[in-house]
């Protein structure tokens, strides 16, 4: 498939999902949604500003594991994070894209192109391997609270996702990028392409990220809690739009949602599956069905306000540097 035809596939699921969204809204009371986003207006935005809190647990997260590498202030992987986030978020690039973007900026501010391109793959690794975590905490606490109803499907995917990450662990150590590697080896060949050549030693600089064993533990405990965190600005956003509903609630919406945000990676955003998602949990929780969606929608509404403002400006950023150095930037693309 050409790359085209690939894009244009995306755009295709991701206009299906907001199609979706808006399919959603419909089928509810759509006044009495719009309603509870007016009402709750001024603490929507508290919701966006609480965002800041997981996503700079994400961003250590990130540093720890890089350390070994590469050492650099804060400030430069929050900004990375959110690009990060941002394009994952908001671009038709099925919330891979962003990964990949995410890596570039540390590149892009010395960190160099493997240790920022093995980092990000280690990041990666580490914040699925602890949302399979978060995921069990989430059906631990269901079980707690007696919401048995969708246990027997949480179980089977908390299966299927521990399946996956230990398959994913095993391969990275049996060599899977050094195989990733002479790919992208041969395609530089084929197509002259020397940016792709520069990748050479991602699998070992993979493997030594992983032998330091103390930033590992670091930044899984950093990723673990920016996922409980995660949890809290779902609780907050219940709370600003009129909702008498617990925490432990909270975290179970934000474990399941997730994971089948994480299981819809191919459709960008997961738009329209996601919100499905907090608005069924949102029902078996006692919630009014235009509320649960509300919830969902507040965290749509948290990506149009923090996510596209940020990408924004990263294109104007990135823009500014290949107007100064377009030769060698467009080499680097």
């Amino acid at each position: 498939m050409s790359k085209h035809a690939i894009k244009a596939a995306t755009a295709l699921v991701g206009l299906a999902g907001l199609c979706g969204i808006i399919a959603l809204v419909a089928s509810q009371n759509a006044e009495a949604v719009l309603q509870l986003l007016l009402n709750a207006s001024g603490g929507i935005l508290l919701v966006v500003a609480s965002h800041f809190l997981a996503m700079g647990c994400s961003a250590l997260a990130w540093r720890a594991a890089m350390r070994p590498l590469w050492s650099a202030g804060p400030g430069i992987f929050l900004w990375a994070r959110l690009v990060r986030e941002s394009a994952n978020a908001v671009l038709p690039v099925a919330q891979v894209g962003g990964n990949v973007l995410g890596a570039r900026v540390l590149a892009l501010h010395g960190a160099g192109t493997v240790p920022a391109g093995a980092g990000m793959l280690v990041d990666l690794t580490l914040e699925f391997l602890t949302q399979i975590l978060f995921f069990a905490i989430g059906l631990a606490v269901l079980i707690a609270i007696g919401g048995g109803d969708a246990l027997g499907w949480a179980a089977l995917g908390l299966g299927i996702a521990v399946l996956m990450g230990v398959g994913f662990v095993l391969a990275q150590r049996w060599g899977m990028f050094r195989l990733f590697e002479n790919l992208l080896g041969r395609i530089a060949q084929q197509f002259d392409w020397p940016a792709l050549g520069g990748l050479s030693g991602l699998n070992d600089t993979v493997l030594a990220i992983y032998r330091d064993r103390g930033a590992m533990a670091r930044a899984a405990a950093f990723h673990l809690t920016g996922w409980v965190l995660g949890a809290g600005e779902v609780w907050l956003a219940l709370h600003v739009l009129g909702a008498d509903i617990g925490f432990a609630e909270a975290l179970v919406m934000e474990s399941i949602g997730q994971a089948v945000r994480t299981a819809a990676f191919l459709v960008p955003g997961a738009l329209g599956i996601q919100d499905g998602s907090i608005l069924a949990l949102g029902v078996m929780f006692g919630l009014p069905p235009e509320l649960a969606l509300s919830v969902a929608l507040v965290k749509r509404l948290r990506e149009l306000l923090l996510h596209a403002p940020a990408l924004l400006i990263w294109y104007l950023i990135e823009g500014r540097r290949l107007l100064r150095t377009p030769d060698v930037a467009r080499e680097q693309a």
